[in-house]
């Protein structure tokens, strides 16, 4: 029996709507993304071809010339110096110790919630009210880490004031509590399907194998995207070392996100501080797909 030409257009009529109705809802948060995101990155590429003036716009046309200016730059690799030390203090202590906190609570069998609140609890401090903490616990005359260095015979140290301190006092603060990381590993740890776990404790795979390999591999999703957060976060870090030292002392503490910010607003050398940023982003593209790329073969 033949449809008739009336259900027809019906048919034709709901099929077109089915397929431009979704690209009418997501077209206003495209174009956004668009506007907000990517815009800008193409202007800072713009202005980093520049001697830019923001009075007289765009200013001298200087081709890659500021890109060769911050290469010739001490302080340039030294930033860089800052931000890989500070992404390795951050993988040693942020990334791994969340993640054998995770591990130890999902054997818990009493206190697992009391615990699990006290860990979310430290993520809702505002950074700054973090900070002003830390730097007080920090200080070399009255602060809680020079009593307990004095406790146990230690020699008292200036923690931000030295050079050689300064970027494990950044970090160290994220070790204690754990905060999200520690119960987005959790969630993943609890979803593993309890026949799995069932089956490799009947096939005798228990206690440390059974992390290795049943908890781990099952996981390693969740284990890859905190790892790509991380690197993408520490590369980029500026508001925490900026508020514990200002970069210092002696620019220790300077990372490219501080680097890129005084270029800005202390030299106003905008087309510098592009040409830095766009070096940036281009880094952490490569690190992230180089990461990307290892997870495939890993599958594979």
């Amino acid at each position: 029996m033949k449809k008739s030409p009336q259900k027809k257009n019906r048919a034709g009529s709901y099929q077109f709507r089915k397929k431009v109705t979704p690209w009418c809802i997501l077209f206003i948060p495209m174009a956004c993304t668009v506007w907000l995101k990517y815009y800008p990155i193409f202007s800072a590429f713009f202005i980093s071809l520049f001697n830019y003036d923001p009075i007289n716009q765009p200013g001298k046309f200087v081709g890659f010339q500021n890109y060769v200016d911050i290469f010739q730059m001490q302080g340039y690799w030294d930033s860089w110096k800052n931000t890989f030390i500070l992404l390795a203090l951050q993988l040693c202590m942020c990334f791994l110790i969340p993640l054998i906190q995770a591990l130890l609570l999902n054997e818990l069998v009493r206190l697992k919630k009391c615990l699990t609140t006290l860990y979310i609890l430290p993520a809702l401090i505002p950074t700054s009210v973090n900070v002003i903490i830390w730097k007080w616990i920090w200080h070399p005359d009255y602060g809680v880490a020079n009593q307990i260095v004095k406790f146990f015979g230690g020699q008292p140290q200036t923690w931000l004031s030295d050079p050689n301190l300064v970027k494990f006092c950044i970090i160290f603060p994220g070790v204690l509590g754990g905060g999200l990381t520690v119960l987005l590993y959790l969630s993943a740890i609890q979803g593993v399907s309890t026949d799995i776990m069932e089956s490799a404790a009947l096939d005798g795979c228990t206690g440390f194998g059974r992390i290795i390999h049943i908890i781990l591999p099952n996981i390693s999703f969740m284990v890859f995207i905190q790892l790509i957060m991380c690197v993408i976060t520490t590369m980029q870090l500026l508001d925490v070392p900026y508020m514990y030292a200002s970069g210092g002392p002696s620019g220790a503490s300077t990372t490219q996100g501080i680097f890129i910010y005084n270029a800005f607003n202390q030299d106003l050398n905008y087309g510098r501080g592009s040409a830095a940023s766009v070096i940036l982003l281009l880094v952490i593209a490569a690190m992230t797909m180089i990461q990307m790329r290892f997870e495939k073969m890993e599958k594979e």
